[in-house]
């Protein structure tokens, strides 16, 4: 019998820690009435306990319990006997309704929230009409356009959303607490989102495809209607009545007392993703729908009634939803579907045949309306959800958050109000938070609710009471909560109280939204006693199939005796598919429980019976005695529960009664807490215990034995042998039940006797009892005792048996089943051949297969595995002549070979293999459900069917893609089964060696469109890496698990705080690798000139004859100086450290200072710059921003509380440019709502200004609605009339004027762009006082808010609205033209001065038209044609108007001298008179010839920006020196000032576009003339000429040189504006230009760096590329080659059609920008992946490649293929030592240096064997060295391991075991090889030959070695004839004479015999035995030599005959014939010859 076994008390730590917990004070202060009377009424009444138990499997493959247990407001999620969480909620003053665990998809589209259906046809219409344009407007590096504030983020979309980009997304599991009006949902990663409800949750239940099942808990007026109030009358006073707990409003009373036939609500809701509704389940008609296919709905859908309760839901694939209705007291069996909704769509006509006679006849059912979609509820804040906390932040609901700005979802519940905001800029935005919808407010009233006026506004106290003030209410009521959660008063807010009772609970016309949950209805069941569903257990046992299942029901009514009710479902699909449910023959038994106990993932029923006896209950009611102890303490020693209570940590539970009864036996009263194979007993004294009923069985052999016989045996039959295996091995001593031999004897010898096989009995010596006795104790200084006794014992004749052979049950099997049993064994023998790891220990399955043919008479089937396992041949004799039915034998000509048949599969066709399965002729599944025995058979048989050629023959020119093609499939579908390299490496040689061959095809000829899984398995990690490079970097992804951390160890916690301490010291790590310029010094010349943080030492030559002061003087004017160009720096220093850095999310990020100080050489004085405060503070906001700059795009961790947390006590202008810089590299995304309005409330400039501009550049192009309303506040020009007056500065409402354009950039919203251009020629602004110096740069900046909102949006045709746009703008430009007219409208119209709005109006103007080619529009701007004109425009505007021109005319661009020439009036280019010669024109000439060559040069530098154009570089260059020598002049007249200084500003212009070309590309020739213009000083060096030259310069060395600029439409419009030309003369100045403008470079930055890693180390290595560019964007086939070294910069994306890895030493590989693929995996990491060969090094190791391993081993042996490794003549070996240098060098693997440090050494470990000579091991530590060079070589490391198997088979010296198998093995692989290879695996000539994965010379010489060499223990003389020794001779005669006797009689030189007939060939058995009948007949009949020639021939070709027949019958039709052979066959002459003469000669 077998005894669950006892694991010790049931107590959880959950269970202790609510025993231990006390209940204590309220958690709420006394503050209101109810708080009172519940006091009162509570007295001591405990708190509700809630627990779920689940499993949870570790990486080990083991299970753990998870428990959940919640009781108050406490959450313990508990693992094992270990606590993992603890959760509190006493802030939100709620307790725990429910906690569960949930998978939800975190990406794709489950992430996004839903849209109406309005929202969706309006978002698909802008997404049509914008695509071309939005591509336009930002390049591909931009994403801000798809971006909003505050828009909710899972926590994966914020770190890997582009990597998760599928629709369906990826399961996460999460953790769900449910309080009464809120549920948490925590994350792995920490986050927390909070869902609010509009209800309180009953219960909870799992979806099987990603979220949460919902019931809503009854309302008191339903459960008094279901009769389930069981409050008491008269209990009180009325107001104590209407203050209880349980009511939920003082209304709510009301009215239940005068209706209580309102209708409820919905009972059941879907919530599938935390961003989403909560859905209502529906019930409908619905057909198909099974398993993932499409059904269809065929009847209108209703709500799931309140009256309905869930009793069961099945996890997959079981579709089951169990339910019960209290009105009809029925079980209804749901199956849930999933169908889309679809409003639109009509409902399809059901089909009559699946119809129910009452859905027949039922009346047709009138339209209801569609469900509207409305918008989620939700809130997601951060939470300590880490390992070292147990307390978590409380989620407030956040006021600006538009995620909480909605209706009520569903309007039953507490309508909670969010804390109201405290400043004026919350107000502002938001007036009405938390109030509906105006639109939908008329139809979301609905019962307990009142609707809220859209007028109201909020407030609230500091103490937080919340209230609320409503302007169209008459009355107010407060708010009113109880301490323990429950519902409570709603605010009532409607003009009078009669009206608002009489709408509560009669509107409901908004049930809420359906989800895509269809339950349709299969059957419904009555229970024959009255049952409450609290008293239902419902489960599933028996669970076979997907497509069949055990629903069983056990009601525990105490009234009526408990049965267990069981229903047989089963999924037809005839006549169409369908469930059938039978019910089956009922059981009384007090309990029930479901556990996986016999069978693996299959259910078995535990019933407890009436008399206190527990049964088993497998498949058919079958039932199995299991005992169960009496009493807890029963069967171990609680030695945990004695050290708990001396240690007086055991807690006595006070509802468990103390121990104190004695040993006497307490009855089992229930079983409960299943879970896997364990189950809680629980005693009628109260106690209970774990117990513990796994008896699956473990030993593999013996397992996928059970599991073939459960097919081949009938059902009763099988249940039978298990019922008897698995008693028989419970019965075994403890320390043998993992003995995998024990265990296999057992089964055996269960099996002979079951088949009345004779059974060795055990020994009666004294001495062999007392040995088994010893063996089997628990011991085992015992067991090795008796081990060693044992073995110096003489060996016995017969084995003793382990156990006695014996029967428990007294059952055995049919005689008709020995036949089937016999074939399955067979077929698991043959499964077992395919494993490397299992044919080792296959032997006993062989001794019990030929037992059984031994005993059904079958002596071939004995003589096949004698053959191959000699030492495990059947000792019995067929002495039994009973009949047995061998029909199923009979079928195959030979016992089925795998070996044979997959040698024949790879050369024609097949039928399938024969499989256990196909034995089973009963229609149900066996016992053991749908497993598969010979799973490693299927597998290799699936494979080998893709693998082998197809049976007709292919031609040559085909032959190369079918190989091709079948290696394709074949990887695919491997990968599809989930193999790995691991499966792959056990299987035996000769079958993987086709499979690795085909998987070298894949390597060399990959396919384009493999997923990552194929790349890795083939060993190309490289393409592996090009499929997901957004993965392969990112080593510390956070697992998708919710799990605890591994613990980490000492050593592991030292070095990782060593390692904070170093990082620490060492400050932040560079983001980019320092591999971009090599060694050269250039990058360090650059950090010296961009200095800042450092005293500067200067060495001042002192003015000869100056005076003591003058000399202080000069130097201090010096240092004054220095100071000056030092503050210019910032600029430039945020350009060359963008992107370089990132960041640690635990420290403060520093922000280095300006050092202004100089330290005077000689005299080393250091000395203060004099420098006006006012004067430091943009650079010091530059400064942040380069600060913030400096912080890597691609950096994670940083968020909103890292932002706040870097926020100063005081803010300064450093961190409003730090705001900005986070902002320009988009990290400002991160930023909360609430987190940033502490930030703009100050009216800080700097500040303002930083966080204004970031915001709109990191949402640039979204038209985010908050962001607009952020800036609206800071501008007057958005601001109502009649609003507030604004207190912010000119430069703040400038700023928010720019920001208005970023963020609508190239939208084309007309509102907004009329309301920048009427701000440009704004003249005063009301209560401002000082407007009029800042009008410049105001105009300005609404210039540019214009022109980024018409961005290249002009168009080709003028529209009325561009008409009037361009009049606005040309007053703009060129003034106000006069008019005679002196009537009122000219009077009344304002004048605009040009020379303010004039630079702005001509940059938009170009903005709004550019790219598009319209000469009428770039007419507009056109340059003064003659020497009058020029007078009337100023020079500077030339340079503008040139530059716009070029905007405009942007294709006719081109970087020569002619197309800069043309940009000239004709006047002034005759006035030149040459390119370098000025002199002589006049001082008008001269500027607009300046401004006119620096414009356009500006143009040029932007067109071709990051391009490094070699023409557009000289001719810059040219220009460069030209302004250079003009601004150098030393003229100090008033002209020649003039001259000098527009020169100067020329000469910033064409620096500035000199960078912009070489941005990146660290150009030597610009960087010396930028150094020299660093030191420069003098007359017209200012300020702006500094910063000038440090943005050039920091913009050549872009990020380092890792960034370049881009192109597009936002790019050029960025870096206008940065860059435009007006240069400031001191650091403070902002009149014309605002200084932060300058910065808005960094939208046009694209990372552009292309860098090469090695896959296998992520190192960046330097690697020839070969890059095909398109010229034109018009002709697609101009395509040039560009041949570059990475690291490099590469031209922009679109115009790279590929990128190709040029270098031999490096797998090859492309990629295809037309991919997108490709093109998004380049976008995102800009890294090209290479996987180096194994032969070659790296170009930083090796550039010549001179350290070549073919190199080196020329000057050595060489490899020679031909050698055959193992041949006593074989070429010199490899010196040791080099083979270990180069295994070193070459490869980076540890296995492989030492184990070639392992064959070097002089006392070789390899060669100590005492059994091996020394000459032996010297040949085997040269193997080893040779095989490891060719291997490494010739890049295949992988098949290193299978020479070595392959030469450790042959080397071995026994003959027993696995030396015949191995021996066929290498058969197999010479067949493949010398039959097979060349026509099915290889291509023909024209190509590379492709050489053989292991040598034919070495497979040919060690089959040979294999079959010729005998170790035999007999005599060793040789014999004469055919090399045998006399003891092999005899039993070779005595074979082909006695046939199998030979086997048993001789069983020393069975392993001699089994090689001589493999070595010779000799066919089966009955064909020898045939063939020795015909030749004596033959014989006797004629004589003579001619006879016996004829007898050779005629007997060698009958075996050929049969072996083609033999072959032939695997083969899927018989006339199918192969052109190659399949091997095998041939019987040797030789071997022929002696047996012709044994047979004619020999007796």
């Amino acid at each position: 019998m077998l005894q669950a076994h006892v694991l010790g008390s049931a107590s959880t730590p959950g269970q202790l820690l609510y025993a231990r917990d006390d209940a204590g004070p309220s958690r709420e202060p006394f503050n209101n009435l109810a708080s009172f009377f519940q006091h009162e009424n509570q007295q001591s009444d405990a708190r509700t306990l809630g627990r779920t138990l689940t499993t949870q499997s570790r990486k080990d493959g083991v299970y753990e319990e998870e428990e959940l247990v919640w009781y108050g407001g406490t959450v313990v999620w508990s693992k094992g006997s270990e606590v993992f969480r603890r959760y509190t909620f006493e802030q939100e003053g709620e307790d725990v309704a429910r906690a569960t665990f949930v998978w939800f998809r975190n990406g794709g589209d489950g992430d996004k929230t839903t849209m109406s259906g309005g929202d969706k046809k309006r978002k698909g219409k802008e997404t049509t009409n914008d695509v071309t344009q939005s591509s336009d407007t930002f390049g591909p590096f931009h994403n801000s356009q798809t971006e909003h504030w505050g828009a909710p983020r899972t926590c994966s979309s914020s770190s890997s959303s582009s990597s998760r980009s599928s629709s369906a997304g990826k399961l996460e599991r999460t953790l769900v607490v449910f309080l009464q009006t809120r549920a948490h949902i925590y994350y792995s990663s920490g986050e927390d989102i909070i869902v609010h409800l509009p209800f309180a949750i009953d219960d909870s239940w799992l979806l099987p495809s990603g979220g949460v099942l919902i019931q809503r808990a009854l309302e008191k007026r339903e459960l008094r209607r279901f009769g389930k109030d069981k409050r008491k009358s008269g209990s009180g006073s009325l107001l104590r009545d209407m203050m209880d707990h349980t009511s939920m409003t003082i209304l709510d009373d009301l009215l239940d007392l005068e209706d209580e036939s309102t209708p409820s609500l919905p009972r059941l809701y879907a919530l599938e993703n935390p961003f989403d509704e909560l859905k209502m389940i529906v019930e409908g008609r619905v057909e198909e729908g099974f398993y993932q296919s499409p059904g269809r709905l065929t009847s209108q859908t209703t709500p799931i009634s309140a009256s309905s309760t869930i009793l069961h839901t099945s996890r997959a694939p079981y579709p089951f939803v169990i339910t019960y209705d209290r009105q009809s007291s029925e079980v209804i069996f749901y199956r849930w579907t999933r169908l889309p909704v679809l409003p639109d769509q009509p409902l399809l006509p059901p089909n009559p045949r699946t119809m129910r006679p009452e859905d027949i006849l039922r009346p047709p059912e009138p339209p209801q309306p569609a469900p509207r979609d409305s918008r989620p509820s939700l809130h997601r804040n951060a939470s300590s959800f880490g390992p070292a906390t147990d307390r978590r932040l409380s989620g407030a609901a956040d006021p600006m958050d538009r995620t909480q700005r909605r209706a009520p979802r569903i309007s039953r519940g507490l309508a909670q109000e969010p804390p109201v905001p405290t400043d004026e800029l919350h107000a502002a935005l938001d007036p009405a938070v938390g109030a509906p919808p105006a639109a939908t407010t008329a139809k979301r009233r609905s019962r307990g609710l009142s609707v809220i006026s859209a007028a109201a506004t909020v407030a609230s106290s500091a103490e937080g009471n919340r209230r609320a003030s409503l302007a169209a209410s008459s009355f107010m009521l407060q708010d009113m909560h109880d301490p323990q959660g429950k519902m409570a008063l709603h605010v009532a807010a409607e003009k009078d109280l009669r009206e608002t009772t009489m709408m509560m609970g009669l509107e409901r016309d908004e049930m809420g939204t359906r989800s895509d949950i269809v339950l349709d209805r299969i059957m419904t069941w009555k229970p024959p006693t009255p049952i409450e569903p609290e008293h239902l257990s419902i489960f599933l046992s028996d669970d076979l199939t997907p497509t069949t299942v055990t629903v069983n029901i056990h009601p525990r009514n105490p009234r009526y005796p408990a049965q267990l009710h069981s229903f047989h479902v089963q999924l037809k699909t005839s006549p169409y598919t369908h469930f059938v449910i039978s019910p089956s023959p009922s059981i009384e038994c007090l309990s029930a429980v479901p556990i996986i106990s016999t069978r693996d993932n299959v259910f078995d029923t535990i019933v407890l019976l009436r008399n206190g006896t527990t049964h088993l209950i497998t498949s058919g009611g079958r039932q199995i005695p299991l005992q169960i102890p009496q009493h807890k303490d029963e069967g171990h020693e609680d030695v945990t529960r004695k050290l708990a209570s001396s240690l007086r940590v055991a807690i006595e539970d006070q509802h468990v009664s103390q121990k104190g009864n004695g040993d006497r036996k307490s009855r089992i009263t229930k079983l409960v807490d299943p879970v896997e194979s364990r189950f809680t007993a629980v005693y009628e004294d109260g106690e209970s215990v774990r117990l513990s009923a796994d008896f699956t069985i473990r030993h593999h052999l013996t397992k996928h034995s059970m599991e073939a016989l459960s097919f081949s045996l009938p059902p009763q039959e099988f249940f039978y042998l298990k019922r008897e295996v698995l008693a028989a091995i419970y019965c075994l001593p403890a320390c043998q039940k993992n003995d995998e031999h024990i265990i296999w004897q057992t089964f055996a010898s269960v099996i002979r006797c079951m088949l009345h096989i004779r059974v060795e009995t055990p020994s009666t010596e004294p001495l062999e009892i007392l040995l088994d006795d010893a063996e089997n104790s628990m011991d085992p200084v015992t067991r090795r005792l008796a081990a060693r006794v044992r073995g110096g014992l003489p060996r016995k004749s017969g084995k003793v048996a382990p156990i006695a052979a014996r029967l428990r049950f007294g059952e055995s099997l049919r005689l008709d089943d020995a036949v089937p049993v016999l074939f399955a064994l067979h077929l698991v023998a043959q499964d077992c051949r395919l494993s490397s790891s299992h044919r080792r220990r296959m032997g006993g399955l062989v001794r019990l297969v030929s037992d059984i043919a031994t005993r059904v008479g079958r002596v071939d089937w004995v003589d096949y595995w004698a053959r191959l396992w000699p030492s495990e041949v059947s000792s019995l004799l067929p002495l039994d002549r009973t009949a047995y039915d061998t029909s199923i034998l009979d079928k195959y000509n030979a016992p089925p070979d795998i070996l044979v048949y997959l040698a024949r599969r790879l050369v024609t066709q097949t039928k399938p293999f024969p499989d256990p399965r196909d034995l089973s002729h009963h229609s149900q599944f066996p016992e053991l459900g749908a497993c598969s025995p010979c799973q490693q058979t299927k597998l290799v048989c699936e494979i080998y069917d893709r693998l082998g050629m197809p049976g007709h023959p292919i031609s040559p020119k085909d032959r190369a893609s079918s190989i091709a093609s079948r290696a394709s499939v074949t990887i695919q579908h491997m990968v599809a089964c989930g193999l790995d390299e691991e499966w792959l490496v056990d299987l035996p040689q000769g079958v993987s060696l086709p499979i690795l061959e085909m998987m070298r095809v894949c390597q060399y000829a990959p396919d384009r469109n493999w997923s990552t899984e194929i790349y890795d398995f083939i060993g190309r990690t490289d393409l592996a890496a090009q499929s997901c490079a957004e993965d392969i970097v990112s080593k510390d992804d956070p697992s998708l698990e919710l799990g605890p951390e591994k613990t980490p160890t000492v050593g592991e916690i030292m070095s990782t705080a060593e390692s904070g301490i170093a990082a620490k010291a060492k400050g932040s790590q560079p983001a980019l690798p320092h591999v971009r310029f090599g060694s050269d010094r250039r990058l360090q010349e650059v950090e010296r000139i961009m200095e800042t943080t450092r005293v500067r030492t200067l060495t001042i030559q002192e003015p000869k004859g100056a005076t003591e002061q003058d000399i202080v003087r000069y130097h201090q004017s010096v240092v004054n100086t220095i100071a000056n160009r030092t503050l210019s720096i910032p600029v430039g220093q945020g350009m060359f450290e963008f992107g370089t850095r990132s960041t640690n999310i635990t420290d403060v990020w520093d922000i280095p200072l300006i050092e202004l100080s100089a330290k005077i050489s000689p005299s080393n004085t250091i000395l203060k710059a004099e420098i006006v405060a006012d004067s430091a503070e943009w650079p010091c906001f530059h400064n942040g921003v380069a600060a913030g700059l400096s912080i890597s795009p691609d950096c994670k961790g940083i968020d909103s509380s890292w932002i706040v947390f870097n926020r100063p006590q005081v803010l300064n202008s450093e961190h409003g440019g730090f705001l900005l810089g986070l902002g320009l590299t988009g990290h400002l995304r991160s930023l909360m709502t609430y987190h940033a309005f502490p930030l703009m409330e100050p009216r800080h400039d700097f500040t303002s200004v930083g966080l204004l501009l970031g915001l709109a550049c990191s949402y640039a192009g979204s038209g985010d609605l908050l962001i607009t309303k952020v800036l609206s506040l800071h501008t007057h020009a958005l601001l109502p009339l009649g609003s507030m007056e604004l207190n912010a500065s000119p430069i703040i409402q400038s700023s928010a004027l720019v920001g208005l354009g970023l963020v609508y950039v190239g939208s084309r919203n007309l509102r907004m762009a009329e309301v920048a251009l009427n701000e440009v020629g704004r003249k005063e602004m009301a209560n401002m006082d000082g407007f009029t110096d800042y009008q410049e740069s105001y105009s300005f900046s609404a210039a540019m808010a214009f022109g980024l909102i018409m961005l290249g949006r002009g168009g080709k045709t003028t529209s009325e609205v561009d008409r009037r746009l361009l009049t606005q703008l040309r007053r703009c430009i060129l003034g106000d033209v006069p008019i005679l007219d002196t009537s009122k409208a000219r009077a009344t119209t304002a004048g605009i001065d040009n020379n303010l709005t004039g630079p702005g109006a001509i940059m938009a103007l170009g903005f709004m038209y550019l790219k598009s080619g319209r000469r009428d529009i770039a007419d507009m701007l056109e340059v003064p044609q003659t020497a009058f004109d020029l007078d009337q425009v100023r020079p500077d505007l030339l340079l503008l108007r040139t530059f716009s021109r070029a905007l405009i005319m942007w294709d006719e661009i081109t970087p020569t001298m002619g197309w800069i020439e043309d940009q000239l009036p004709p006047f002034i280019r005759s006035a030149q008179k040459g390119l370098k010669r000025t002199v002589g024109m006049d001082l008008a000439t001269e500027l607009a010839y300046l401004n006119v060559i620096s414009g356009a040069c500006l143009a040029i530098g932007l067109k071709y920006a990051g391009t490094a154009t070699e023409l557009a570089h000289s001719n810059l260059m040219t220009f460069f020196g030209v302004l250079s020598k003009a601004a150098a002049g030393s003229s100090m007249t008033y002209e020649g000032r003039i001259r000098r200084t527009a020169a100067r500003q020329g000469l910033n212009i064409v620096t500035i576009a000199l960078a912009c070309v070489m941005s990146g590309t660290g150009e030597l020739g610009v960087l010396r003339r930028l150094r020299v213009s660093h030191g420069q000083e003098g007359a017209g060096v200012t300020y702006g000429s500094h910063m000038a030259m440090h943005m050039a310069l920091g913009m050549l060395f872009l990020g380092r040189g890792h960034y370049t600029l881009g192109n597009s439409n936002l790019a050029i419009a960025a870096m206008s504006i940065a860059f435009f030309p007006r240069f400031l003369q001191n650091p403070a100045e902002n009149k014309a230009y605002p200084q932060a403008f300058r910065h808005l470079w960094a939208l046009a930055v694209e990372p552009r760096c292309l860098t090469a890693r090695d896959v296998d180390t992520l190192e960046t290595v330097y690697l020839p590329v070969k890059l095909r560019l398109r010229d034109s964007a018009t002709d697609a086939n101009a395509i040039r080659q560009q041949s570059l070294i990475s690291p490099t910069m590469i031209s922009s994306f679109d115009k790279i059609v590929s990128i190709e890895v040029d270098s031999p030493r490096y797998w090859p590989i492309t990629y295809d920008l037309s991919s997108p693929r490709d093109k998004a995996a380049l976008v995102k990491t800009r890294t090209i992946y290479v996987k180096r060969k194994a032969g070659f090094l790296n170009y930083n190791s090796d550039p010549k490649g001179n350290r070549s391993i073919f190199v080196r081993a020329g000057s050595m042996t060489g490899i020679d293929l031909h050698y055959d490794l193992i041949s006593p003549a074989a070429p010199p070996g490899v010196n040791g030592e080099e083979v270990i240098g180069l295994v070193e060098a070459h490869s980076g693997d540890a296995a492989l240096v030492g184990l070639a440090k392992l064959s070097t050494t002089k006392t070789s470990v390899l060669s100590t064997n005492v059994t091996v000579k020394n000459q032996t091991g010297s040949m085997t530590d040269t193997f080893i060295r040779t095989v490891l060079l060719e291997c490494l070589s010739l890049d295949k490391p992988g098949m290193l391991g299978v020479y070595l198997g392959i030469y450790a088979a042959v080397r071995s010296s026994s003959l027993n075991g696995t030396a015949l198998e191995d021996a066929a093995q290498l058969g197999y692989i010479k067949t493949f090889y010398s039959d097979i290879f060349e026509r099915g695996f290889v291509s023909p000539s024209g190509g590379e030959k492709r050489f053989a994965l292991i040598r034919p010379s070495f497979i040919s010489s060690v089959h040979r070695a294999s079959l010729t060499s005998s170790t035999t223990s007999s005599t060793t003389t040789s014999a004469a004839t055919g090399g045998l020794v006399d003891a092999e001779k005899n039993i070779v005669r005595r074979y082909l004479i006695e046939g199998v006797g030979a086997w048993i009689s001789d069983r020393g030189n069975a392993g001699a015999l089994a090689k001589w007939m493999m070595k010779n060939g000799l066919p089966a058995l009955p064909l020898v035995e045939a063939l020795r009948e015909k030749v004596r007949s033959t014989s006797a009949s004629a004589g003579g030599n001619e006879v016996g020639e004829v007898l050779e021939l005629r007997v060698r070709d009958t075996a050929d005959r049969y072996w083609g027949a033999m072959v032939g019958g695997y083969d899927a039709s018989p006339e199918s014939e192969s052109e190659v052979s399949s091997g095998g066959g041939g019987w040797k002459v030789e071997s022929v010859r002696e047996a012709i003469d044994v047979w004619t000669r020999g007796k």
